[in-house]
């Protein structure tokens, strides 16, 4: 197969807006059909790219042998956004022997399930770490006699996280989720006793027991695929051959996401010259390590192409950006083949970048100075305002437990942003917080499901099981009701779709009275729920809780979203504002690390500053991680760039480096 350049003519007319066309770096990648990594710079249209291929590739269909095409990316929102535009055209591609989906979809359904049915002769009843987890809660309950079990259970032990391996000898070996290896606490009785790895081996019985036990009952977590994934493949090598037969060309999307084992599992079975196996992302877009780590080489870039024009960002913050890049990949003369290269022009000019300069006292005055920068430029009357809105970003959201500093994080700051990103089942504690927080985007879609979910954490809350003793998901208990009779069933269907339009329409008080109605009525006679239930009473609270919703509400700064680096990215911003946080120190001392101990500051040598468009070759650990999230926050923005720095970091030297450079500086005070 080859596609022709009358393929992408018609790829661009109905991908792009009219006019526009692919230029020659694009067209290239679209044509290539062989193994490759692409790697693509913020804002340089991949997914278009992407888009375009299989728009391209749909018009050869059937492949020979009746092949398929099989793309993958890492969230439920990326595989969204690659199959938005193709419906329509590229039915096809959706349909058997293609496949869609992330690669957790995929290892479900092509690896882990069929293995879990073959070994446990049973079906699989649910696949998510928070029925796992409450499994874990209760069968520890019922084993409280076990001494050893107890003993580190006290110490917070994570049993949910333990899991087991089986090496290629048989033995069974135990990490923390996927990587970690495991350590139990430390029980000084043991030492005295000499007990220690008699007492170590009972809980590894133990946990085998406990493991095999709810595996039985059909609940498995998400990490759990992956092992009995790859015991599929290394117990019967003919899925591998199968699978390659199947599928002639292979497509993953934000590949710098997947973790080490998922890379090496596609690799396993696609990494053939059966196989077009082609990555696509950007490694300098990692930041979902943990900082304190070395940054381990996951991702081994093969037969390199590049996609370098950034149609998002400008020149002037391109070059902001560039320095931050961490893997630049040098040829043979030490030249970078990765760089960063702005191609939006503004009818106004480049908007410099500004350095916002502030402290504890100045602080609430982030927000205000950050609109007027806004209104100064009338960003809100371009198109982009409107389509892409303006961010305030932040490192680190919030202090976890550990944090012992009186350093600042973005909660500190802003004290409204706790509407950050999606939401599990356990992560909130009362009714109100379910429907003021729960939903990140606004749509119909994302209504019912926070409606269903706070069903489902009804009833785990109050130790509600279904026919198996298992924990409800929203699959089964949609199915529970099913059964309950045509009236019962059609009164549910109803009360979602109406307290879900209530939600959408951010009418929360009266969500809240109407839930509350449904539970204590019609649920709690389908359940046997008393209306005295304690637990349920903590649930509902003393009534709406009012407060909640200045979260939503401001009405000076309402489109302007306050949110972690993490939850913005891929996103696309007009403005955006990165507020530097503390993660044990805050980015600019992670980026003014001096070599050598100094005794006076004007005898210190620093390493090579990317604030200051120095080339960082090498940088120590945490100061890596920084640069990919000041790259991932710094790439954002089509228009404005603004960088909130903590004044004490920040001397006057510092502050006359960054003016050379074209940023413009405000000094936040209280005169």
């Amino acid at each position: 197969m080859e596609i022709s350049d009358v393929d992408i003519e018609g790829a661009e007319r109905n991908l792009l807006p009219q006019g526009m066309a692919f230029d020659e770096e694009r067209r290239q990648f679209i044509k290539h059909l062989e193994s490759c990594d692409l790697l693509a710079v913020p804002g340089s249209g991949k997914t278009t790219a992407l888009q375009a291929k299989l728009f391209c590739i749909s018009r050869h269909l059937p492949l020979d042998g009746n092949q398929g095409v099989l793309v993958l990316s890492h969230t439920n929102n990326a595989v969204n956004e690659i199959k938005k535009k193709l419906h329509a055209e590229c039915y096809q591609l959706f349909e058997a022997p293609h496949f869609i989906g992330t690669v957790q979809d995929f290892v479900d359904k092509f690896l882990a399930i069929p293995f879990y049915e073959l070994f446990y002769k049973n079906k699989v009843h649910a696949v998510d770490d928070a029925v796992y987890e409450q499994e874990v809660i209760g069968y520890l309950s019922r084993h409280w006699k076990n001494s050893a079990v107890n003993a580190i259970k006290f110490r917070k032990f994570n049993f949910a996280a333990v899991r087991l391996h089986k090496n290629e000898q048989g033995a069974y070996e135990f990490t923390l989720g996927m990587e970690d290896s495991v350590t139990y606490p430390h029980i000084k009785k043991w030492e005295q006793e000499g007990t220690i790895i008699q007492k170590h081996r009972e809980i590894e019985t133990f946990i085998k027991e406990m493991k095999n036990y709810i595996l039985q009952r059909g609940v498995v977590t998400y990490d759990d695929c992956y092992i009995m994934a790859e015991s599929y493949v290394r117990k019967y090598p003919f899925v591998i051959e199968s699978l390659r037969k199947r599928f002639r060309y292979i497509f993953i999307d934000e590949t710098q996401d997947l973790k080490k084992y998922q890379l090496d599992l596609i690799d396993a079975i696609f990494n053939s010259n059966q196989c077009c196996l082609q990555r696509i992302g950007d490694k300098n877009q990692t930041i979902f390590k943990r900082p304190d780590r070395d940054i381990q080489e996951q991702w081994n870039v093969r037969n390199l192409k590049t996609l370098l024009n950034s149609f998002r960002l400008t020149d002037t913050i391109a070059h902001v950006v560039d320095p931050f890049t961490v893997d630049r990949f040098p040829d043979e003369s030490g030249n970078s083949k990765f760089v960063v290269k702005g191609k939006r022009t503004l009818e106004m000019g480049d908007i410099p970048p500004y350095l916002i300069i502030f402290d504890e006292t100045t602080k609430e005055q982030l927000l205000p100075c950050f609109n007027q920068l806004i209104d100064e430029y009338r960003l809100r009357s371009f198109q982009e305002g409107t389509k892409y809105g303006f961010h305030i970003v932040g490192w680190n959201l919030k202090p976890n437990e550990s944090t012992t500093n009186s350093k600042l994080h973005l909660c500190d700051i802003f004290p409204n942003c706790n509407k950050q990103s999606n939401k599990g089942l356990n992560s909130y504690a009362t009714l109100s917080e379910f429907l003021v927080l729960g939903c990140k985007e606004v749509s119909m879609s994302e209504s019912k499901s926070v409606i269903c979910k706070i069903l489902v954490y009804v009833l785990r809350i109050l130790g509600k099981t279904d026919k198996e003793k298992r924990y409800y998901t929203q699959t089964t208990l949609y199915k529970c009701v099913n059964e309950q009779g045509e009236s019962i069933f059609v009164d549910y269907l109803k009360f979602v779709y109406q307290a879900s339009v209530l939600l959408y329409h951010k009418k929360y008080a009266d969500c809240y009275l109407f839930i509350v109605q449904y539970i204590d009525n019609v649920f709690s006679a389908l359940f046997e729920i008393s209306k005295d239930n304690k637990f349920l009473a903590d649930f509902y609270g003393s009534g709406f809780n009012s407060d909640l919703t200045q979260i939503d509400q401001s009405s000076a700064y309402h489109d302007i979203k306050i949110e972690s680096v993490h939850s913005v990215k891929g996103q696309t911003h007009c403005a955006t504002m990165y507020v530097e946080t503390s993660y044990k120190k805050y980015e600019s001392e992670h980026l003014f690390k001096t070599k050598k101990r100094a005794t006076k500051r004007k005898d210190a040598e620093y390493f090579p500053n990317p604030l200051f468009q120095e080339r960082v070759d090498d940088a120590q650990v945490t100061t890596k991680s920084a640069m990919h999230m000041m790259y991932v926050g710094f790439s954002r923005p089509t228009h404005l760039l603004c960088y909130a720095v903590v004044k004490d970091i920040w001397n006057d030297e510092r502050i006359r480096r960054m003016e050379a450079l074209g940023w413009k500086v405000i000094k936040l005070s209280n005169n």
